[in-house]
This record gives C-alpha cells, structure tokens and sequence, in this order.
C-alpha cells in the first residue's frame, strides 16, 4: 500500500530533539513502541474496538504511525513521520480514512508548533502522497 510521510530536520542535540518528539506523540495519546530497525511504532487507540466498530469506535479508532530517526549528511537529525494511507481505509472505509489522516495531520502539526525555538530547521520537506 501507499504512504505518506513528513520529514523534520532538528539542528539541536539529538536525544532532547527525540525526547521533545516523543513528548509531542505521547501528549496526543500515542504509545510508543521501540522497533528493532531503531524506528517508533506510534498507535492510538483500541484495534479490537475498531475492528467490530469501525469508525463508530470514535475516539478509540486504532491509528498507526511511524516515526523513523537519521541523520543527514549535514548532520541534521532527521525525523520522518509516516504513514500507511490503506489501513484506515480497511479499517473503516472512506471515514476511517479520513480519521487516520486527520491523526497523521494532527501529529504533523503539533510536531512543527513544537519544535519551535531554533531547532527545527525550516528545510522540513513532506513526502509522498498529496494530502487531500
């Protein structure tokens, strides 16, 4: 399936710029989850209930994202903030879909209102499908 992503590029150290992210994903109602490829699983809400609800689980409408950590060439921390666009939509159709991209849009923001104070660096580039 197809995906989604952002990327933030922090110019602070980079454990505080992680930490600050993980407060950010945390403050929303995510539960992170270390992966073996150094990538944060980020889930929100109940599978079991969205799996018999749907998107009548409401606010428990399970959403995935992905946050995955580099560092460029410049030495920047990069952080990416993914998606996969089709789970939602399996998971509650059209209106599923839109529930997970407004939680994707929903951490996108708040990782750029946080991030102010001089480091992020303003080069933050979205990828991948257009959003609509």
């Amino acid at each position: 399936m197809a995906d989604s992503s952002y990327d933030y590029f922090f110019t602070g150290p980079h454990d505080d710029s992680r930490r600050l992210v993980d407060h950010v994903a945390q403050s929303l109602g995510y539960r992170l989850e270390q992966m073996p490829n150094g990538s944060t699983k980020a889930v929100r809400g109940d599978l079991t209930k969205t799996l018999f609800l749907g998107v009548f689980a409401g606010k428990a409408f399970h959403v995935v994202l992905w946050l995955q950590y580099f560092v460029d060439d410049s030495g920047r921390l990069v952080v990416r903030l993914s998606r996969d666009l089709g789970t939602g939509l399996v998971k509650g159709g059209a209106i599923g879909a839109a529930r997970s991209q407004e939680a994707f849009a929903e951490l996108a923001h708040a990782l750029g209102r946080a991030s102010t104070g001089g480091q992020l660096d303003p080069g933050g580039q979205h990828q991948g499908a257009p959003q609509a």
